[in-house]
């Protein structure tokens, strides 16, 4: 799954620019410069629409069912991400299910199935059959974990290369100085933090970001928490869900969207700093680079 990332990417940018597109306007899209009879292969369609379902699912894209004559019909697509963004921009606001239609280009005989995925979700509130509210609250809700040696710990430490807020956990258990903070204690030669910025903190439990950051863990054969047994390595973790102010979440980020960052400090004082997203099921490094002490 992680080569169609890229795919994905162009499908949404396909669907951003067009608004709206049939399965045939994206194939040809996608692979121009394909003869017909490769380009509408069934192997070609069926790869594409897996990768239609799974954005439908992230609410990222909506499909339809438009009838053509009698019993024939057609699906077309629109552009859905716009409803993330709207929500994590305009707190508290309402709209009713006209509104929301014309905002986001979707038929309103269909806009109320993504209404309802969105209230599922805690994005949307329903106010009224007719009126949905945006809630009035953001959170960030994050999850760390961090490991300090006792082997050499004058060679360690990690370094953020930013300011970030770290749970008060680990200031507690002396792994940092204040919450608010560009570097862990000395000492410590690993972290990880996990990162979401949503609606209903309720929706992510301190269980389901540590299910999450073992299989991102997994998947990329890390080893920090495998060693963490050893005799000279002392853990910590912190879980936090804390209300924040819309505008301190990052535009890049989307709501609901786990942003996961780890950082690998070295024997040299440098830190390796790692940045993970998890797109269509799959982590991928977005960004990878070095701090120097």
């Amino acid at each position: 799954m992680a080569e169609e990332e890229p795919l994905a990417e162009l499908v949404l940018e396909i669907l951003r620019r067009r608004r709206r597109a049939k399965l045939k306007d994206i194939l040809d899209e996608l692979y121009p410069l394909l003869p017909e009879e490769r380009r509408y292969s069934s192997q070609v369609i069926e790869r594409v629409m897996r990768l239609l379902a799974r954005l439908e699912a992230t609410a990222a894209v909506l499909r339809v069912r438009e009838i053509v004559s009698g019993p024939v019909f057609r699906y077309v697509w629109y552009d859905a991400s716009t409803l993330r963004r709207l929500i994590a921009r305009r707190p508290g606001q309402r709209f009713n299910r006209t509104q929301l239609s014309q905002i986001l280009n979707i038929p309103l005989s269909e806009v109320d199935r993504l209404l309802q995925l969105a209230v599922e979700r805690g994005w949307l509130v329903r106010l009224t059959p007719e009126e949905y509210q945006i809630p009035q609250r953001m959170y960030r809700v994050q999850k760390m974990r961090a490991w300090k040696t006792a082997k050499r710990p004058q060679f360690y430490q990690v370094r953020f290369g930013v300011q970030i807020d770290v749970p008060q956990q680990l200031v507690l258990d002396g792994f940092a100085d204040t919450t608010q903070t560009d570097e862990l204690k000395i000492s410590v030669h690993g972290a990880v933090r996990l990162v979401v910025y949503t609606t209903s903190p309720e929706r992510w439990p301190e269980e389901r970001l540590e299910r999450i950051m073992r299989g991102m863990f997994a998947q990329h054969g890390i080893t920090m928490e495998i060693y963490s047994n050893r005799p000279y390595i002392e853990t910590t973790q912190a879980y936090e869900a804390k209300e924040v102010e819309p505008d301190e979440k990052p535009q890049e980020l989307e709501l609901d969207e786990v942003d996961v960052w780890l950082w690998v400090g070295k024997d040299d004082g440098s830190t390796w700093i790692y940045h993970y997203t998890r797109r269509l099921g799959v982590w991928e490094i977005i960004e990878r680079y070095k701090v120097r002490g």
